[in-house]
């Protein structure tokens, strides 16, 4: 398949096309949608369902969006990035208008409601439809970096909180994304050996460009405010729960993957959440041995540990003093100052 083969393919009309081409607005337009993509067609509240349009197998799928018809209000129950192939695209996303123009994406997670209009003959968008398995391949095998894109990505999938995210990239002028949307489509829908390796490496591609195109476009202060309020939040809630909290357990707060979650961490603090953890401690074993009359196994218990005898060994390799030595000198100093 060349351009071209691909510029004919995607213009062409699918069967649902020619139904509403003329008639966009037939009575029961909504419903039909409805019962073709979603298990419960709930109008207060519709939800595109993956396992109507995916594969049991298949962790991405590519749709081309059906023109001539308003998708009403929806959200979906998978992450969605929409490419604009030529023409238009107007959506109202959380009840503000969008407009995308060809050569731009927009990202979309499970929880975002967005309305589509009624699309043009030459108003042609791709779809493409990630399940989250594809995520914990491609994100977690290629990224560490704690970055806008993947902190998405990251609380689309993990996120029980059930935020709302989109974000828009106004690539039409960048001509490496271009090329990337276009290969891609051309191993979907000219199927030969190792087409699942070979979307999953142009998907990756794809995202480290997509990041790179955002930083570059958006404002650095924006980004620096967006990584400091991350970063806050998982200081704030190791801070609070250092005495007996674990590496899986702040993942699971955070609703983020074990391994990222250690990554996140080593980014902001420069050490491993266990050395993080064990410096909290030892702060807080230290201020106690000077500002209170605790005993040192009721500090222990205090900052978290359960013995004694191996507090006393940590304590000492650190500061070359043990607890007690390092009570007395504190008490002598604040005497003398």
């Amino acid at each position: 398949m060349n351009a071209n083969q691909l510029d004919r393919m995607l213009h062409q009309l699918n069967e649902i096309e020619e139904k509403f081409k003329d008639i966009a607005n037939l009575p029961d337009t909504q419903k039909s949608l409805k019962d073709v993509f979603s298990r419960e067609a709930i109008d207060a509240n519709w939800i595109i369902n993956i396992d109507k349009l995916v594969k049991e197998d298949e962790l991405v799928s590519i749709h081309r969006h059906d023109r001539f018809m308003e998708f009403d209000l929806h959200s979906h129950d998978y992450i969605e990035l929409i490419f604009v192939y030529s023409g238009t695209i107007k959506q109202v996303i959380e009840r503000k208008d969008i407009e995308l123009k060809k050569g731009e994406i927009l990202l979309l997670d499970m929880n975002v409601k967005h309305k589509i209009s009624v699309a043009g003959e030459e108003d042609i968008a791709i779809n493409i439809l990630l399940k989250k398995e594809f995520f914990d391949w491609v994100f977690m095998s290629h990224f560490s970096k704690n970055d806008i894109i993947f902190d998405f990505i990251a609380k689309a999938i993990y996120d029980n909180k059930k935020t709302k995210q989109y974000l828009l990239f106004r690539t039409s002028e960048n001509n490496i994304i271009w090329d990337m949307m276009i290969k891609i489509l051309m191993e979907y829908y000219e199927p030969k050996i190792g087409m699942d390796t070979a979307i999953r490496s142009y998907i990756a591609l794809l995202f480290t460009e997509l990041f790179r195109d955002y930083r570059h476009n958006l404002n650095q202060k924006i980004v620096s405010q967006i990584d400091i309020t991350i970063n806050s939040e998982v200081v704030n809630f190791i801070d609070k729960n250092y005495k007996t909290i674990t590496l899986a357990e702040t993942a699971e707060h955070f609703n983020f993957n074990v391994d990222y979650m250690g990554k996140l961490i080593k980014n902001i603090t420069g050490n491993s959440f266990t050395s993080f953890i064990k410096d909290r401690k030892f702060e807080q074993a230290c201020c106690l041995l000077r500002h209170s009359q605790d005993s040192v196994t009721e500090i222990v218990n205090n900052t978290g540990y359960s013995n004694v005898s191996y507090f006393y060994k940590q304590f000492k390799q650190k500061y070359g003093v043990t607890p007690d030595e390092y009570r007395n000198k504190a008490a002598f100093q604040t005497t003398y100052e």
